[in-house]
């Protein structure tokens, strides 16, 4: 099917892959109508083992992000859909649990709200560290599948007439996929392995203390730093979108990666 079917036809059996829970098949098919439509020349197996390598994963991102065809629109539904299932980084269903926590951060996706600043956003922090940054390293492993998730949900609100459900599934795993580079020091993808994650856990009302010691991943980072101005940009794309009301900063990359520690970054982004 995925060399002989045609696009309807791989589209309509990653249809029914997704419908019956065989997510690796949903994925191939869909990612290959993807990298038909972008030319992208990737291998039928690379297509079976999408996930499997990151620079694949990054590749069909930054295509899906920077794309304009709206024929792909389902294809990308589809393929982030099982993604985010596969993965067990499905925020639609955990959407409670994350909005409840964004709301403890003072970031409320609801049009119309505001998003706190300045040092209301460490009081709300330090209060709830210890169940945010758990969740944060359960669920924001695995930057470049949050950076396709991100990209594909940036693609679906772009292209889609009711832009609300996934310009707020966009902006979740934008921010995990921010969370992921401000937090990954040793640039492996995943923060579990973090040493201020595992200390936040095991003592959260000295999150702030920790923030000031542990060095942030953006650090003498230009690249991550870039992607991270760039996740920041969508997020302010989709706050718009939504209607929120939030100030969002200028910085540049060289600026950005001067920032030793996560309290800077903290402090530049919410103000000092």
């Amino acid at each position: 099917m995925l060399t002989t079917g045609t696009v309807k036809q791989r589209l309509e059996a990653a249809s029914n892959a997704l419908s019956g829970g065989n997510y690796d098949a949903a994925i191939a098919l869909a990612a290959s109508v993807i990298n038909e439509k972008l030319n992208l020349g990737l291998t039928v197996e690379v297509l079976e083992k999408l996930l499997d390598s990151t620079s694949t994963v990054y590749e069909l991102a930054q295509a899906i992000q920077n794309a304009t065809d709206t024929e792909l629109l389902d294809a990308v539904k589809i393929l982030v859909e099982a993604v985010a299932l596969k993965t067990e980084k499905d925020i639609a269903s955990l959407a409670d649990e994350v909005i409840q926590i964004l709301h403890e951060l003072g970031i409320d996706l609801t049009p119309s709200k505001s998003k706190s600043n300045g040092s209301d956003f460490w009081a709300e922090f330090e209060t709830n560290a210890g169940t945010i940054v758990k969740f944060l390293a359960e669920t924001f492993d695995g930057r470049y599948t949050l950076k396709l998730l991100t990209s594909g949900y940036y693609f679906v609100t772009k292209n889609s007439t009711d832009k609300t459900l996934p310009a707020v599934l966009c902006s979740l795993y934008d921010i995990g996929y921010m969370f992921n580079l401000l937090l990954d020091l040793n640039d492996d993808g995943n923060v579990t392995d973090e040493k201020f994650v595992k200390d936040v856990i095991s003592n959260p009302a000295s999150i702030f203390e920790f923030s000031q010691q542990a060095t942030s991943g953006l650090y003498n980072d230009i690249e991550d730093c870039r992607e991270f101005i760039q996740a920041y940009e969508i997020l302010a794309e989709m706050f718009d979108i939504l209607d929120i009301q939030a100030t969002f900063e200028t910085f540049d990359a060289t600026t950005l990666s001067e920032k030793e520690h996560i309290s800077d970054i903290f402090n530049t982004l919410f103000g000092e």
